[in-house]
């Protein structure tokens, strides 16, 4: 019997854009004709970039509502706040995840040493869209540090981080109600391996190197999309190669966007934005030694 195999139905270059108070990002989703890959809504990729002292650039205090955030940091330092009260700072492997709901404002960016003294940075950040039910939820955060994302067993030379969803028996730590798949691969120079991510919808994107998925070769920003079930082959350059495997359940109703905020129909979202503006959303309340 044939293994079912997933087909690839596009690879696209990730545009550039500028974000927050001026630092670069790749944004694959959303794209023309594309609103999302399973609930992901949006996904940005911020280097690997070196940065000189001083350099360093956030995004500073703004609001969302009725979706969530993911970011991953790969390499440097950052720091999270928000109109909860919460304050983090985040290292390499670091996860944080918040529920937007009904609405709140944080602060995200560069912690005050990586302001200070640079250095290197690579990071991605997706948003989640969240299911009508649950949209309008009490905003939450949590950060959860490298070691509780799991590491799989796999293939020589192949290093599999499970961020959210199932694979191989094992459960991600970002578990939410729109039940998003994420997995880090990471394959030295030569190494190949086979997957079969068991979820609907999926697309790969290249965080470094090149490579080959099936039969197409893949380098740095790609956006690789597929249909179908069932698995796929990849396998590193000489430089190696690094992507995530991103999707999960496709979306389930329509959504509108402005900005930070995700809603169902242009109402939900006029809502929000006055919520905002009357300041129902709360205020950060920045600790002295964040800008220390």
């Amino acid at each position: 019997m044939t293994t079912p195999r997933r087909t690839i139905v596009g690879v696209t270059p990730a545009p550039h854009m500028l974000e927050g108070e001026g630092f670069v990002v790749r944004r694959p989703v959303p794209a023309r004709a594309l609103e999302a890959i399973g609930p992901f809504i949006m996904l940005d990729h911020m280097g690997p970039v070196l940065l000189a002292p001083g350099e360093a650039k956030g995004a500073p205090t703004h609001p969302h509502a009725g979706m969530e955030t993911l970011t991953y940091l790969l390499e440097g330092r950052g720091h999270h706040l928000d109109s909860l009260g919460n304050f983090s700072v985040m290292g390499a492997g670091d996860v944080q995840w918040m529920r937007a709901g009904s609405g709140i404002v944080h602060d995200e960016g560069p912690d005050a040493e990586a302001r200070r003294d640079g250095g290197r940075v690579h990071a991605l950040q997706l948003w989640i869209d969240l299911p009508r039910p649950h949209r309008q939820d009490p905003p939450a955060y949590r950060q959860f540090g490298a070691a509780e994302i799991p590491v799989l067993a796999h293939a020589e030379g192949v290093t599999l981080r499970l961020i959210a969803g199932r694979f191989g028996g094992v459960a991600g730590p970002v578990e939410t109600y729109a039940d998003p798949f994420l997995l880090h691969v990471e394959l030295v120079s030569g190494a190949s391996t086979g997957i079969d991510p068991e979820v609907a919808e999926i697309a790969a994107y290249v965080l470094r190197g090149e490579g080959r998925i099936d039969d197409r070769m893949v380098g740095e920003g790609d956006f690789v999309r597929f249909a179908g079930t069932g698995g796929l082959d990849i396998a590193a350059g000489g430089d190696g190669l690094d992507l995530i495997l991103v999707g999960g359940p496709p979306l389930a109703e329509p959504i509108v966007r402005h900005g930070p905020f995700v809603m169902n129909t242009p109402e939900e979202l006029q809502a929000a934005v006055d919520d905002y503006r009357a300041g129902r959303f709360g205020t950060i309340r920045r600790p002295a030694l964040i800008d220390a």
